[in-house]
């Protein structure tokens, strides 16, 4: 588990710091939800985020855990507009972070990967 002790700013949703993002993980239990693509996805990723790609996560809105979701994409852009698009559809407690793997890569926080032989 990642600990930081940084508060959260005081908007209730939106672009979040890497340590902003491992923090509401930690004290909320949030789900970081990759929206990138398959082979993005497999090359690296936030550890224990889920796979929704941006092209098909409206429709799998259901889907989604019912708890505080961290999107991730490259640069946070992309899941900024993911964001509003399923705040639009009344899922509530959106987040992203707000320079995307970039940031979480930068920072030096651990990363998954599933292209590694065995």
């Amino acid at each position: 588990m990642l600990l930081f002790t940084h508060k959260r700013g005081s908007s209730a949703q939106g672009a979040l710091s890497a340590k902003e993002a491992v923090q509401l993980s930690n004290t909320e239990h949030a789900q970081f939800i990759d929206i990138r693509s398959e082979e993005d996805f497999k090359k690296s990723s936030v550890p224990q985020s889920k796979h929704f790609p941006k092209d098909s996560i409206i429709e799998k809105i259901s889907a989604l855990p019912k708890k505080p979701l961290i999107l991730v994409c490259d640069n946070g852009r992309t899941a900024a507009q993911v964001a509003q698009q399923l705040k639009k559809n009344n899922v509530e407690n959106v987040y992203w972070l707000k320079s995307g793997l970039n940031e979480w890569l930068t920072e030096g926080l651990p990363v998954k990967s599933s292209s590694t032989k065995k």
